[in-house]
């Protein structure tokens, strides 16, 4: 069944798109939230007074798209990375990532307009394309700066560390061990002199 959208609906399209979907989900979704009128209709005059106000609708939405698009162009998402020695990232980023960011940032944008060709997993300068219209698409830059490895740093000196843990524990223990000797001697000691 084709029906033309009254809104944006992002799963399928945006104001004034003509869309194919199943009849039980225009029947029972679409046409009764007034999302959607049906293509096939057999009012043609009520379809064609409507589809001017989709129409217009439709323009301006793209206005509204186009603006906000020439200040979305500009902006540049920025993201740290973290990456071993070998240049292997830990992670990646995604356009949900990217959702969030521009959340933060103040700008409202759904996932499913972000366009990545596939996540992000390295350092430098990146781009990404957001729909906002279903006849405006703009770039977005994200920037992805690298984290220092610090993993080989930390593994090499944890494990020294971890080396003179177990000594001093040892020792510690070893400490301990003849204290507490020395200490039972002398509580006993103290409480015979008391007895006495």
């Amino acid at each position: 069944m084709e029906v033309i959208l009254r809104e944006d609906h992002l799963p399928l399209g945006y104001v004034g798109d003509t869309v194919r979907v199943k009849r039980g989900y225009a029947r029972n979704y679409l046409l009764p939230r007034g999302l959607a009128v049906e293509a096939s209709s057999t009012n043609s005059r009520a379809l064609k007074h409507q589809l001017a106000g989709i129409m217009a609708k439709r323009v301006k939405k793209r206005a509204e798209a186009e603006q906000f698009g020439s200040v979305l162009s500009q902006v540049i998402v920025e993201f740290t990375l973290k990456m071993g020695a070998q240049g292997k990232s830990f992670g990646s980023i995604t356009s949900r990532d990217i959702e969030t960011a521009l959340k933060g940032l103040g700008y409202q944008v759904d996932r499913r307009q972000i366009k990545l060709a596939e996540a992000i997993k390295g350092a430098g300068l990146h781009k990404a394309e957001v729909k906002l219209h279903s006849e405006v698409t703009v770039p977005l830059q994200v920037k992805v700066i690298a984290a220092q490895p610090v993993a080989a740093a930390e593994g090499s000196e944890g494990s020294e560390k971890g080396r003179g843990k177990k000594k001093s524990r040892k020792a510690a223990a070893e400490d301990e061990g003849m204290g507490a000797a020395d200490g039972g001697q002398s509580e006993d000691s103290s409480e015979v002199e008391s007895s006495e």
